[in-house]
């Protein structure tokens, strides 16, 4: 779901730099007409596109983080209120709140690594797609 937001932040970026370029190109036909203010304001349109997309990919990716660890600490909760009750009913002893805890803790842990190393991989797999796509000039 966030790689939608990704490949509208390269549209944007690829934008950007088309509009570069060829403002760059056209540099005397800018200045013979008076359009640098015209052309500023095409870019600056732009620019505000390339940061909305970055900011509803960095926005997305903190909701996708702090829901994951919303998730693992309400399970670390559950679990440590669950022994602390068999402790209390003297089912469990201490070193098997501390096994549970670092369980817990051992499990998630790769689980994390893991969903990083994936969003990694899709990212590049989208930022790889972008710059194999054809570029086509309006």
């Amino acid at each position: 779901w966030r790689t939608k937001f990704r490949k509208q932040m390269h549209a944007a970026d690829n934008q950007i730099g088309f509009k570069a370029v060829d403002t760059l190109i056209n540099y005397e036909t800018v200045k013979y007409f008076n359009n640098e203010g015209f052309e500023v304001k095409n870019y600056e349109k732009l620019l505000k596109a390339y940061e909305k997309g970055a900011l509803k990919t960095q926005t997305s990716l903190s909701l996708l983080n702090s829901g994951q660890q919303v998730i693992i600490t309400a399970g670390l909760t559950a679990s440590m209120a669950l022994a602390t009750s068999q402790i209390l009913a003297g089912q469990l002893s201490i070193g098997d709140l501390v096994m549970v805890n670092l369980l817990i803790l051992q499990v998630s842990q790769p689980l994390n690594f893991l969903g990083s190393v994936y969003r990694d991989i899709q990212q590049s797999h989208t930022d790889m797609r972008s710059l194999n796509t054809p570029r086509t000039l309006r």
